[in-house]
């Protein structure tokens, strides 16, 4: 089992875009997308060595900024849940993108799912925990 953090708030995976040069078309990830992933990538690389084979399963927490109708002066501010955009799959996307090939060989093997969004405690900064674990064939 591995478990570690990425600091930073967490990014959804947007839609390809599409450019025509020289009259070919060319997909490609827009750049806040393609910069988490990258993030989730050299954070992944520095607590994994090798990826796992065989059913993967992942843990995904993510803390987003909180808004400032929910910032309290006065009383302590815990977690809570959200229901705003990104979308909790699309965030989910992007960290899967990012540990393609680091973590697992193919988003395939991932077996098991477990995702949370919610802002974050008091003052803490956006982050994402992510804990993955080999699970028995």
């Amino acid at each position: 089992m591995v478990s570690f953090t990425v600091k930073g708030t967490p990014a959804a995976k947007a839609r390809p875009r599409f450019t025509s040069m020289n009259g070919k078309v060319r997909a490609y990830t827009p750049k806040k997308s393609a910069t988490y992933e990258n993030l989730v990538k050299l954070e992944a690389q520095k607590h994994i060595t090798k990826p796992i084979d065989g059913p993967v399963g992942l843990y995904i927490h993510f803390y987003l900024p909180r808004p400032k109708r929910l910032v309290w002066k006065t009383k302590q501010m815990p977690s809570i849940y959200t229901d705003k955009r990104p979308d909790i799959d699309n965030l989910a996307k992007s960290v899967i993108d990012g540990l393609n090939d680091i973590a697992f060989r193919d988003d395939g093997q991932i077996a098991m799912l477990h995702i949370q969004k919610r802002y974050c405690e008091g003052n803490s900064q956006s982050r994402a925990s992510i804990k993955i674990e080999q699970l028995e064939e």
